[in-house]
């Protein structure tokens, strides 16, 4: 009878364990799902009902939430946003660790003053999610700035060739003395609502908040009134268009290259239960004239075309020669 007794209350125990880790298994994938729907900058053109009984079925079989993942991005698939994603726990604690604790290689900022009158410095991709990053980002970017406005150069080049995106938070701060003006980007979301960003002082604003502070030890370089000119290629894609975004419509500066990537929305990490990240599209890229970039591949449209080439030295060559005449010009 005793036996009995203990493989019942042992049936019992691990039934109510299997439909506890079900259950939260199911209220996982359905929080995920619950963002989804409110956040996504699609989400007035999509059928909820039948995203909601898809996903739910797919993960329904699943006996732990990493098991879930590919239907969670099977889900993110179908918001038709070509940009929303899901970054695992593992994969964003590297991202949150930085470039040092996981042996990377930190992005490289490169500066030069060219034929002794352009001063030249690019703003490469940065895959971080590290605030020690970020501040280091930001800093290295004004010292070069700061050193090459010693030499008073005729005009400036940045260059976003090669940049797919990352953090829009420190490419931001980083040219922000390059704007003349706030309110030059921002996305619109699905209800219509506009929200632009702006820097100062070492804070990155979203509307009229301020939702990054950065620790900066370089002094902000002075305002830059020469002529800009802002290189870009197919390569230059979602928050680099953000930055290029920025840029148009700008007295004194041309945009010079090949349309970008066609990335132009804006993302937002939201932390899973399990420390995932789901990385969702909230909105389009608007500029300062109130243009939404709505269209996937698209991309933003240069003020001086640069034709496509295989020789890389003869494109550069190419880069150059339109820039310094753009400059030499103004």
């Amino acid at each position: 009878m005793k036996k009995l007794i203990i493989f019942t209350f042992i049936t019992t125990f691990f039934s109510i364990q299997t439909f506890a880790q079900s259950d939260s298994i199911k209220v996982y994938v359905t929080q995920a799902l619950k963002i989804m729907k409110n956040k996504s900058v699609n989400k007035g053109k999509l059928n909820w009902e039948d995203i909601f009984a898809k996903t739910l079925t797919e993960s329904s079989k699943a006996k732990t939430i990493k098991e879930t993942y590919p239907a969670i991005k099977n889900a993110l698939s179908s918001l038709n946003d070509s940009h929303s994603n899901f970054y695992p726990e593992n994969v964003v604690k590297a991202y949150t660790l930085g470039y040092k604790a996981t042996g990377q290689e930190f992005p490289v900022i490169k500066s030069e003053l060219l034929e002794n009158q352009y001063a030249y410095i690019s703003l490469p991709d940065i895959g971080s999610f590290n605030k020690g990053d970020w501040n280091l980002y930001i800093n290295t970017f004004y010292a070069k700035v700061n050193d090459l406005q010693k030499h008073n150069p005729k005009g400036w080049i940045i260059d976003l060739r090669g940049n797919f995106g990352g953090m829009l938070y420190p490419m931001y701060a980083a040219i922000a003395p390059f704007l003349d003006n706030k309110n030059v980007v921002g996305t619109k979301d699905a209800e219509g609502k506009i929200e632009y960003y702006n820097y100062k002082k070492g804070r990155f604003y979203e509307g009229s908040t301020a939702t990054q502070l950065f620790q900066l030890t370089q002094k902000e370089p002075k305002p830059i009134k020469k002529p800009v000119a802002i290189l870009v290629n197919k390569v230059t894609g979602s928050s680099a268009e953000f930055i290029t975004a920025a840029f148009v419509g700008q007295k004194n500066t041309k945009i010079i290259g090949t349309n970008t990537q066609g990335l132009t929305s804006g993302n937002q990490e939201y932390k899973l239960s399990d420390g995932s990240f789901l990385v969702l599209t909230i909105g389009n890229i608007v500029d300062r004239t109130g243009k939404e970039y709505t269209k996937i591949g698209e991309g933003i449209s240069p003020d001086i075309s640069i034709e496509k080439s295989t020789d890389e030295v003869k494109t550069n060559e190419t880069y150059l020669k339109k820039t310094f005449e753009f400059i030499d010009n103004k």
